[in-house]
């Protein structure tokens, strides 16, 4: 333990007080700090965003004054993490309306801004470290033992009474710290930073995973560490190193997962949406031909009604009906009774197309996935997106809960007997109602001048005080480690690897 510890303080100092180190933790940490304070104001702009478009929902739904207008924005809020990795989360949208009348299986933008801006890559903390970090890791130690090898320092070190391994596991260690220090110093800043920022609220969950992310970014950088260190101790020449060393970073970080993106194209093609878009027509045009094939049978001229708002004045599909007679009244509601469910069954059948077509992208998705797993860069990205809450799983999860809410909404409009009552469309009781006889009577009229408003601006809101409330679920526990703690695992046997690895190439090499 003794040479270890001589061996790492060495190859600390050697490290901290050397020129490259320092110019390349200078502009790295420079560039991760303002990536990060960027970033934070992004959050700062995109949480303004959702908060202005969660009061607009509820003023909304103060507004609704019939059953037939109740439609639920719910709005995903940014996630706090996404100051250090964004992920997807500025590619995918974010709101989505709950409603009797589709299945929610995407979500679109809120807000305004220049979407086409999304086309280029934010430079958060995690991209940095895939590419910036780990080009300065190889820069460092692409010479960690062949340098050695060729200036005789390694042949001095070896003639001491110290096995191989234990100058490989100073090595490591000194040469790790070195690194991982000044980059702890920048992960406080960016933490100070976060803090200090009155619009990012961190929990004790949030710096957990704050933690974490560190954690896998020592993870990350250990696995190009090991690498240089095991393509040194098999290269006699340090030039020869940092030539194979570039080449290396070069498929692992850039090349695996896009070939990874081609070869999924190529194995698991996906059908057009225009198929989809076209299926999707068929479907609405064999609805309208039912509703309009009802409507026909059951077209009436004879009611009056005053003050209303319909489909097709002598169709039986109302949304609005301020005041009509009893047989009026009961007329509509034959007709939504039969609209109704309906549009609820053709609903059901769109959203499962579109889910279907989602499942084959995903199936394409999946395999890219794997196949980026042989590239560390990816793994690293796929942790760190999970930790933060910004990656594909996390979106998936918020369509889900759209999709429960939408069955928890009609479940209560069933209760309320939305679907069945004149309350679909109209704000008043049907027993309140004249009949069609008596309706044009002037008794009736001063009757129904006092019970009904004049206009929809007299109408009460309806009291939906009972109505299930939307909440978006932590992306801590299951959420998240269910999608980054089995790349976790896999960063740290890939480290256990490289290094069992790097002791047996260093064992069979020649000191000199």
């Amino acid at each position: 333990m003794y040479f270890i510890w001589v061996i790492a303080r060495r190859e600390f100092t050697e490290n901290i007080f050397s020129l490259r180190l320092l110019i390349g933790l200078i502009v790295c940490l420079a560039l991760f700090v303002a990536s990060t304070y960027v970033l934070t104001e992004d959050y700062e702009k995109r949480l303004s965003i959702h908060n202005a478009a969660e009061i607009k929902h509820r003023n909304a739904l103060e507004e609704v004054k019939v059953y037939s207008q109740l439609k639920v924005d719910v709005t995903k809020p940014p996630e706090p993490l996404s100051v250090i990795c964004l992920g997807i989360e500025r590619q995918l949208g974010s709101a989505v309306t709950v409603s009797y009348e589709d299945v929610p299986t995407e979500a679109k933008t809120v807000g305004g801004g220049n979407p086409l801006l999304n086309v280029f890559s934010a430079v958060d903390a995690v991209l940095m470290a895939q590419i910036a970090f780990s080009l300065f890791v190889i820069s460092i130690a692409y010479d960690v033992i062949s340098g050695e090898r060729e200036n005789g320092t390694l042949a001095l070190v070896s003639s001491n009474p110290v096995s191989k391994y234990h100058i490989l596991i100073g090595k490591y260690l000194g040469g790790m710290v070195s690194l991982l220090v000044p980059l702890a110093i920048g992960w406080i800043a960016a933490a100070i930073l976060i803090y200090v920022n009155p619009a990012i609220e961190f929990h004790i969950t949030e710096w957990s995973r704050f933690v974490l992310l560190f954690a896998a970014l020592a993870l990350y950088l250990s696995v190009f560490f090991l690498v240089s260190m095991l393509v040194s101790a098999i290269t006699h020449r340090s030039a020869r190193a940092l030539v194979w060393l570039l080449f290396l970073w070069i498929v692992l970080v850039f090349i695996i997962p896009n070939g990874a993106v081609y070869i999924a194209k190529q194995v698991r093609p996906i059908p057009s949406k225009a198929v989809v878009n076209t299926e999707t027509a068929a479907i609405t045009t064999r609805f309208r031909e039912k509703i309009r094939d009802y409507g026909a049978r059951h077209r009436s001229n004879s009611y009056f009604a005053g003050g209303y708002s319909v489909i097709s004045g002598n169709q039986p599909f109302a949304f609005q009906v301020l005041t009509a007679s009893k047989e009026a009244m009961l007329w509509y509601l034959d007709g939504a009774q039969f609209y109704i469910p309906h549009r609820i069954e053709y609903a059901e059948q769109i959203g499962n197309l579109y889910q279907g077509y989602y499942r084959s992208l995903k199936r394409q998705t999946g395999l890219a996935e794997n196949l980026s797993r042989l590239s560390p860069a990816w793994v690293y990205y796929n942790i760190s997106a999970g930790l933060s809450g910004t990656d594909l799983r996390r979106h998936e999860r918020f369509i889900h809960q759209t999709q429960d809410y939408r069955k928890a909404v009609m479940a209560y409009m069933q209760e309320q007997e939305a679907f069945s009552s004149i309350s679909w469309f109209a704000p008043v009781n049907i027993n309140d109602m004249p009949s069609q006889a008596g309706f044009m009577q002037s008794e009736e009229k001063t009757f129904l001048a006092n019970i009904i408003p004049k206009s929809w601006d007299d109408v009460e809101p309806l009291d939906l005080s009972s109505m299930p409330v939307f909440t978006v679920g932590s992306a801590w526990g299951n959420v998240a480690l269910g999608g980054a703690f089995p790349d976790l695992v896999l960063l740290f046997f890939l480290n256990i690897l490289l290094f069992l690895s790097t002791g047996a190439m260093f064992l069979k090499s020649e000191v000199r």
